[in-house]
């Protein structure tokens, strides 16, 4: 388990299905946060997919708790990792409930100790919306540098949409 500030980092455990679900049916955030087109998906076939999974060094995601308290927050993880130039992609996705009440930043800073101190990556890369405030201030927070946008980069609920691109160095990190 990897402790934050504010957050605990650990494995994605089949009793959080259910409620990690409720992101995959929020259907608005959904199409925003992942790069692939959305469709419905049933619990039982979020679990199916689940205990078909094989471990993925490349892509790896953890549920995010609160701390103190074990809440779940929602999950995130460090993706695209690629050892050979030693750099990653990191992507988060919390609960309605735990958005706005400053918990992003601390899971990007306990990502980023993972992915620099213990993958031992040189860099990371974090892509969202231009038009996600929320998120472009917890990068800036945890140390990240806006490095330009890709315009009309993502196809968002039927518009092109603008990605903001960032990125932090291991020896930027703190």
């Amino acid at each position: 388990m990897l402790r934050g500030d504010r957050v605990l980092l650990r494995a994605v455990t089949k009793d959080d299905l259910v409620a990690l679900h409720r992101l995959h049916d929020d259907v608005e955030t959904a199409v925003v946060s992942s790069a692939e087109p959305w469709a419905p998906e049933t619990v039982d076939q979020a679990i199916a997919r689940y205990e078909r999974r094989e471990p993925d060094p490349a892509n790896v995601v953890f549920a995010v708790e609160s701390l103190p308290g074990g809440d779940l927050l929602g999950s995130c993880l460090v993706w695209g990792i690629d050892t050979l130039n030693r750099n990653g992609h990191l992507g988060i996705s919390l609960l309605p409930e735990a958005r706005g009440r400053g918990y992003a930043p601390d899971v990007l800073r306990v990502l980023c100790d993972y992915a620099f101190r213990i993958r031992g990556l040189h860099r990371l890369g974090l892509e969202t919306l231009v038009t996600n405030s929320a998120m472009i201030a917890s990068a800036e927070k945890a140390g990240f540098r806006r490095e330009g946008t890709l315009r009309d980069h993502a196809w968002v609920a039927g518009a092109f949409v603008d990605e903001a691109l960032f990125g932090l160095l291991a020896a930027e990190f703190s």
